[in-house]
């Protein structure tokens, strides 16, 4: 039967549950983790927790076969054996740091680079569009990130001795909540757009909807705390509390959006005031 219990499957059954659970950290966390666009930290930290998921799943499989297939002294089957399990999730834990720590994400020419170029080549036309175009990372601290990862490993561990999927689902739980505080934001003579884990649109504001920006110090609770907010015509997207650009619309309403320092949230409220209230 399967880890998580229930009737009896045949082997072909187990494997090929084992081989899609294996693989689903991949999908999740490990496909977006090969996107350039990210910074180079967090595509190390994503992919080191695909590493320790994927092993941590196998090693709970390969428990579930030892515990069923000949328990010794007769002893009746598990549906696991605990100690294997713990065994192979510590060293699936310290190959995912590893990997994170190690791995190096080698340049390539992106998507980035061919808008790069097209704009380099418009500038030659107009000399200010080239300027009109940046594209940078909101992410909250590596001490905040740790701190959310370790939240969801060390409970969760404690309770694999309830149910192994309750481990898993702190780790994902915790993941999900790191993804949700990074987004990267395109700003151009168009729009300015906020995609949430760099793959996700969440805020999209047309520039010529922007009456005035200004790039400020904020405190996140002062807007609803962080993350993704939108209530009674604001709209904030804050990693933590620091530098951001300040939208007012020309509809009365306002758009927070966090930037990685002042200087950043100066070209950006730049920008928007030179193009506010324009088309392309």
């Amino acid at each position: 039967m399967l880890p998580a219990g229930g009737d009896s499957v045949p082997l072909a059954v187990f494997l090929a549950v084992g081989a899609g659970a294996v693989l689903l950290p991949a999908l999740v966390v490990g496909i977006p983790a090969t996107r350039t666009a990210l910074p180079r930290t967090l595509r190390r930290i994503m992919l080191g927790i695909t590493m320790a998921l994927q092993l941590s799943v196998f090693s709970l499989f390969v428990s579930a076969i030892l515990a069923q297939g000949a328990p010794a002294g007769g002893a009746p089957p598990e549906r696991f054996s605990s100690f294997v399990f713990l065994m192979g999730s510590g060293l699936s834990a310290a190959m995912g740091v590893v990997l994170g720590m190690t791995f190096k994400p080698d340049e390539q020419w992106t998507r980035q680079d061919d808008a790069a170029l097209e704009a380099m080549l418009e500038g030659e036309a107009d000399p200010s569009a080239a300027a009109d175009r940046l594209l940078f990372f909101v992410h909250p601290r590596s001490s905040v990130v740790t701190m959310i990862l370790l939240f969801g490993i060390l409970p969760g561990g404690l309770l694999t001795l309830v149910s192994p999927w309750l481990w898993l689902a702190m780790i994902v739980l915790a993941s999900l909540v790191c993804a949700s505080l990074c987004a990267s934001v395109h700003v151009n003579r168009a729009e300015l757009r906020v995609k949430l884990a760099g793959i996700l649109p969440v805020i999209v504001i047309p520039v010529s909807h922007v009456d005035a920006a200004v790039s400020l110090q904020v405190t996140a609770r002062d807007y609803g705390g962080w993350g993704l907010r939108k209530h009674s015509g604001e709209q904030t997207f804050l990693a933590g509390s620091g530098a951001a650009v300040v939208l007012r619309m020309d509809d009365g309403g306002r758009a927070v959006i966090g930037t990685p320092n002042l200087d950043v949230a100066d070209e950006v409220a730049a920008l928007l005031n030179r193009r506010a209230g324009k088309s392309l």
